[in-house]
């Protein structure tokens, strides 16, 4: 799908535009499966220890907390995300001397489990445009006039993080980088898209990339339970579509689908209620930044 300038579209269960044909969806769901599962094999010592032909392992930099992910600016500055919501910068990858960007996200980030500030994108004229975006599991329930956090980086039981679940939500923001593109300037948090409510703690929210056509990709998990077929039918408290039977939709199957249609005249980029978009379960999402 080709999304024109300037224009917002969703694929997908929710939107005008499907992915693919049920097959080749399930073709591409079955080759996630063995990506993952060379994955998880590669990370057995015996496999860490044996490097293809031409490979070196060598340590870059140490001393993180839980770094998920790893962004270069157009400029060499490189952008380490740390799951409890901090950013380390380093000017270059021989820079073993980091700055805290300064996020100020600790509070509103839910660090627990899958949980946490996952998703991390440069703007690509950066520091021309010195945005730096951020997609994290907000610990905070939608709707609710309560500040975060929620939950405090844990889950209590009750409700228990399997059984029940504590529901918290998603956010995409877009940060700001000051002159020296290594600080955020303080306040400057935007929030573009607060939704994507999650019952238990995997399948939160996902990655941020930028496409080709200078589009910002977010992808998001549907925060269903890992212990059994979940079309919502533990409480639903995320008020997830569930069909006439009660046993999944025709939007989501067997999968956990999740109410995503705003009202036509409503921005997703300002939308901040319960009332926002939501991503379905699968789906994509393509937004143009302002």
């Amino acid at each position: 799908m080709v999304v024109p300038p300037g224009v917002a579209a969703r694929c997908g269960a929710a939107g005008k535009y499907r992915l693919a044909s049920t097959s080749a969806l399930r073709a591409v769901i079955t080759l996630a499966g063995l990506l993952a599962a060379v994955l998880v094999l590669s990370t057995t010592p015996a496999e860490a220890a044996t490097l293809p032909e031409g490979f070196a392992d060598e340590t870059v930099w140490s001393g993180l907390t839980n770094p998920v992910n790893i962004e270069f600016a157009p400029d060499g500055t490189v952008f380490v995300a740390e799951k409890g919501g901090e950013i380390k910068v380093f000017d270059s990858i021989s820079d073993t001397s980091p700055s805290a960007f300064g996020t100020g996200l600790a509070t509103a980030v839910h660090d627990f489990w899958d949980r946490g500030l996952l998703g991390l994108a440069i703007d690509p004229q950066f520091p021309t445009r010195p945005y730096v975006y951020v997609l994290y599991t907000y610990d905070h329930v939608l709707g609710s006039s309560n500040p975060p956090p929620r939950w405090g980086d844990g889950c209590p039981n009750p409700p228990g993080a399997t059984d029940q679940g504590c529901v918290v939500s998603g956010r995409l923001s877009r940060l700001t980088a000051d002159s020296t593109g290594r600080r955020m300037v303080p306040g400057s948090e935007r929030v573009l898209i607060e939704h994507w409510c999650q019952q238990f703690p995997s399948h939160s929210v996902g990655d941020l990339a930028f496409g080709p056509d200078g589009a910002l990709y977010v992808s998001a998990g549907d925060g269903a339970s890992f212990n059994y077929v979940d079309h919502g039918q533990t409480g639903n408290p995320c008020g997830d579509p569930m069909g006439g039977a009660g046993v999944g939709d025709d939007e989501g199957g067997a999968l956990r689908s999740q109410d995503g249609a705003p009202p036509a005249t409503r921005s997703p980029w300002t939308a901040r209620s319960s009332a926002s978009p939501r991503i379905r379960w699968p789906a994509c999402r393509a937004e143009r930044p302002r």
